[in-house]
């Protein structure tokens, strides 16, 4: 049996970025969860990041009546924000690693506090500390009005390189009873999804004999003809690689569906109240997927209450 740190490499450093909103609070929640048995074994760090975006600015800006660009340069300006950091940022911070420590997450927890625009600055944290799995919220917001406004986790799931993204939905978490990890993967036999399988995987050994993984094989009604025939093939396929990686056979369950892949994935997802949709990553940039579409993105966009788990090799 394959082990589990070999099976969630990208857990090593986790980072959990850190607001006032309800998003921000369900990603905490969830990501406490979902760590608290993988502390100990797996993850080494988790680091809660608190980005103060130009929000902050103007409002700093409007109580002292000056300029913006001339706002950052001043003595008062630096004063106001170590203020604004220690009355409401630190608290919210320690309000979150509260939570964590709760739920017993044996992890070293470090706080961080960055200046500037939140869509940028999450991603370029986790590229230069070499960061390959954040959790975070998503505010509902339209496919279209994501691309054109820019969002903090439309930036994070289309930045370059080889990462796990967990994009937590509308489902509010209770963490007095942390649910049980719930897994729809989607699986064409790719290697792409391949790994997603080697995520669920991991989480199945670190709640042993609680996870249940359904692998769902979606034909698109315009190959039926050519694709019903591999559908034994590919889950033999999946179930052989769960099982070779420790996740015992009555943890595993297979399903079948014709149509369009995207809106039937959501669709399993909603009927199963499944809370994890794990989906292998393509790599495609953001213009890629936009231009070409992507399943991936389309399950993001579809999926309200699940949380949507891109992964990487």
């Amino acid at each position: 049996m394959v082990e589990i740190k070999e099976l969630l490499p990208n857990m090593r450093k986790v980072l959990v970025p850190v607001d006032k909103s309800d998003a921000s609070e369900r990603a905490i929640k969830f990501a406490a969860c979902l760590l608290a048995p993988l502390s100990q074994t797996v993850v080494e760090k988790i680091i809660l990041l608190h980005v103060l975006g130009s929000s902050f600015l103007e409002k700093m800006a409007a109580n002292i009546d000056t300029r913006v660009t001339e706002l950052v340069k001043t003595p008062l300006f630096k004063r106001l924000t170590e203020e604004y950091i220690a009355k409401e940022i630190e608290p919210l911070l320690a309000k979150a690693e509260e939570i964590f420590k709760e739920l017993g997450v044996k992890s070293f927890i470090e706080k961080e506090v960055i200046e500037g625009d939140p869509t940028k600055e999450i991603s370029n944290f986790a590229n230069i500390h070499d960061i390959h799995t954040i959790i975070m919220g998503r505010r509902r917001r339209s496919h279209l009005k994501e691309h054109v406004l820019g969002s903090s986790s439309y930036a994070v799931t289309h930045r370059p390189g080889r990462h796990t993204d967990y994009i937590v939905g509308q489902e509010e978490i209770d963490i007095k009873r942390c649910p049980v990890p719930r897994i729809l993967v989607p699986f064409d036999g790719s290697e792409y999804a391949a790994n997603a399988l080697r995520e669920a995987s991991g989480l199945a050994q670190a709640f042993p004999g609680e996870v249940k993984i359904t692998v769902l094989y979606v034909v698109e009604s315009a190959y039926l003809d050519k694709m019903v025939e591999m559908e034994e093939e590919v889950l033999k396929k999946a179930r052989h690689f769960l099982s070779r990686n420790g996740v015992a056979g009555n943890g595993i369950e297979t399903e079948v569906r014709y149509g369009d892949p995207a809106e039937e994935i959501v669709k399993v997802a909603e009927e199963g109240q499944f809370n994890i949709i794990m989906m292998g990553r393509t790599g495609k940039s953001g213009l890629k997927e936009l231009i070409l579409g992507s399943v991936s993105s389309r399950v993001l966009h579809l999926a309200e209450k699940p949380t949507v788990a891109l992964v990487s090799a």
